[in-house]
């Protein structure tokens, strides 16, 4: 069978057919600006192309420019100098984007790209920040890099434990395939900080011979990527499968797609779940099946606040779509919605609300990032249709009441959690008496009658 093509070889097969037609003006959007360079060194020299480094710094030299200034004079100058050029080459800014926003250079840069595309000349802005300005809807072409592949990742790995500078006996606990899963979602540098963050604390820990829970340390990076922001937030996985009551068929689907984002199930040809929506009575167990199923799969849990998309601080669909792209840069992941219709009816004004929800419902089509989402409510009627839609989740669950042995295994549930135990027959006897119970009123049950049997003095 064969292997499809990485998301950096289609990137690099891309690049090329733009500087083939060629495009004049690209702008390369990416927080990895020496892993752009490296590959639009290797596409140039496959195009036979010379090639020109800019930065406000040094110029189009590897020395400090000592002309340089924190003026628009100096990129005004680089621009003067690719015009008189007469080789077709390809001239790559670091970080200019700022320097844009002069009205001179801004004009010299739409004059200079009719110059650069009859000569077939290309100049490439990286930076990780969008060049929005209406001179250059039309001739400034867009393109994002993707984040590392696993074999980048992979190799950033065997750099760090490489067998001939690291004790090999100390780290044959740790899972290869594991930590390079946990790393997708990392840039190169960010990957190579966490594994070597992996490795320090390993040493450490065996030392101390102490425990060690090497996921966890890849998790933290991710972790300082979210940042401050109000909108998305990691969740901790404190919750287990075993913590969740009843919903026998809920289980057998998340466990027969366990091991859908491995290596294996991508080779196979399997894509990566989309979704989950999950609809029934409140305290039924929705908010706590989210919750368990980024411990049951083994990836972050994020959750998105849907009320801090609306909260006026941002504009709604810009808020959403950084959301989004975050969720992105860490797949694979679990992106929770809790209560997502109180989220939509929120707003207070039908057509942002409309807007955002027609961005995220397009995210969800159209996303190739194993980006797992799992979107929780309680009235179904107050869900937009189009939301339900076959395509946009893969599976819709209705969660209902519990019925007796359900009942009887969320009692036990919640008395193991608490060190308590009672007999078979009282279990029973109290199933069938709470008929018509939710789950997060049994759990009630369970506290109330605590508190009446320790202020009685008794088991």
């Amino acid at each position: 069978m064969q292997q499809a093509a990485s998301p950096t070889m289609l990137f690099a097969r891309e690049l090329r057919a733009l500087l083939r037609a060629p495009y004049a003006l690209i702008h390369l959007e990416t927080h990895e600006e020496e892993r752009a360079l490296e590959l639009i060194t290797r596409v140039a020299a496959h195009e036979k192309r010379p090639l020109w480094d800019w930065s406000v710094t040094l110029g189009f030299g590897k020395e400090p420019n000592p002309a340089a200034q924190s003026t628009h004079d100096a990129l005004l100058k680089a621009f003067s100098q690719i015009e008189s050029t007469t080789e077709n080459g390809i001239f790559v800014f670091n970080d200019a984007q700022p320097l844009l926003d002069d009205l001179v250079v801004r004009r010299t840069l739409r004059e200079l790209e009719r110059h650069c595309a009859l000569r077939g000349k290309t100049l490439i802005f990286i930076s990780p920040t969008v060049i929005d300005f209406p001179e250059f809807a039309k001739e400034l072409t867009r393109i994002s890099m993707p984040l590392p592949d696993r074999d980048i990742i992979a190799r950033e790995y065997d750099a760090v434990f490489n067998p001939d500078t690291s004790p090999q006996d100390t780290f044959q606990d740790l899972s290869r395939d594991d930590l390079i899963s946990g790393a997708l979602g990392l840039t190169r540098r960010e990957a190579q900080r966490a594994f070597f963050r992996v490795h320090g604390q390993r040493l450490d820990a065996r030392a101390r011979n102490a425990k060690f829970d090497a996921q966890s340390a890849i998790l933290q990076e991710k972790q300082r990527m979210i940042g401050q922001s109000r909108v998305l937030e990691f969740h901790p996985l404190n919750e287990t499968i075993k913590d969740v009551g009843g919903l026998t068929a809920l289980k057998a689907w998340l466990d027969e797609r366990r091991q859908a984002f491995s290596e294996e199930a991508r080779v196979y040809g399997l894509p990566a779940p989309k979704g989950l929506l999950l609809i029934g009575v409140q305290g039924c167990g929705k908010s706590l099946t989210a919750k368990v199923i980024g411990r049951f799969w083994g990836l972050p849990l994020l959750r998105l606040d849907m009320g801090a998309v609306f909260d006026g601080n941002q504009a709604p669909e810009a808020a959403l779509r950084q959301a989004l792209k975050t969720c992105e840069a860490l797949a694979p992941c679990v992106l929770w919605m809790d209560e997502i219709e109180k989220g939509f009816a929120a707003s207070g004004e039908e057509g942002r609300s409309a807007r955002v929800l027609g961005s995220l419902l397009t995210w969800q089509q159209e996303k190739t990032t194993p980006v797992f989402v799992v979107a929780t409510a309680n009235r179904v009627d107050a869900l937009p249709p189009e939301l339900l839609r076959k395509g946009r989740f893969d599976e819709i669950f209705f969660i209902d009441l519990p019925d007796a042995h359900e009942r009887k295994e969320i009692l036990r549930i919640h008395l193991e959690r608490r060190n308590r135990q009672i007999s078979e027959p009282i279990l029973d006897d109290i199933s069938t008496r709470c008929e018509y119970f939710s789950g997060a009123e049994l759990e009630q049950v369970v506290i109330s009658a605590m508190y009446t049997a320790f202020a009685a003095g008794r088991e």
